[in-house]
């Protein structure tokens, strides 16, 4: 079945500022948007808002033709979201991590994620002494193993390696071919990997 995410004339302020203005665009099973624009622009808000966890001041976000304000449980559970925040509990190992994430229900292909994301020798330790980029690929190795059919990412190429990028975009492409969505942002020119669609906001 073909999915179709609309976001229609969306509008968000804080206070009497706005932070985006008239948002139109929309994405299917198997496309990529790409949210483009410097750090202030209103990129975090925005798919915050597709997420359903900020609420627009006016327009609408429709799953399959119904706004999802009007939608139960159903539409986050498809969703996969990476924030700047990568969701780890620091104090256990990143192992421990993926195996107590109730998003992850099948850890199989687990081993193939580590060794892709070069995280052999980090796994068994405590989060809070990962780099950031290590980190990022543990939350990166969640947001895969959920299954779930919606990637929302904020910046995930932010703080990668070369070969992780690499890596990352492989996964990408794949999760594409089987039918699922990207919606991600970045603040740079980002040859990492190819979209349909791109979205630019000005600060």
């Amino acid at each position: 079945m073909s999915n179709l995410l609309e976001i229609q004339n969306a509008c968000l302020y804080r206070d009497d500022t706005p932070i985006f203005i008239d948002i139109d665009f929309h994405i299917g099973s198997g496309q990529h948007a790409l949210i483009k624009g410097a750090n202030g622009s209103g990129k975090t808000s925005l798919i915050r808002a597709i997420c359903g966890f900020t609420e627009l001041n006016r327009g609408r976000i429709s799953w399959n033709q119904t706004s999802i304000d009007n939608i139960d449980s159903f539409y986050q559970e498809g969703i996969a979201y990476l924030g700047h925040k990568n969701g780890l509990i620091s104090e256990i190992s990143a192992t421990d991590n993926l195996s107590m994430n109730p998003i992850i229900s099948d850890l199989s292909g687990l081993e193939e994620l580590i060794s892709g994301f070069n995280l052999d020798s980090v796994m068994h330790k405590p989060v809070e002494i990962l780099s950031s980029g290590q980190a990022k690929k543990v939350a990166l190795i969640s947001l895969i193993l959920s299954r779930r059919s919606i990637w929302i990412m904020d910046e995930p190429f932010a703080n990668l390696d070369d070969a992780s990028k690499g890596f990352l975009s492989l996964k990408m492409d794949l999760h594409l071919k089987a039918g699922g969505m990207i919606i991600r942002t970045s603040n740079q020119g980002d040859i990492s990997q190819t979209t349909g669609l791109e979205i630019a906001l000005e600060s």
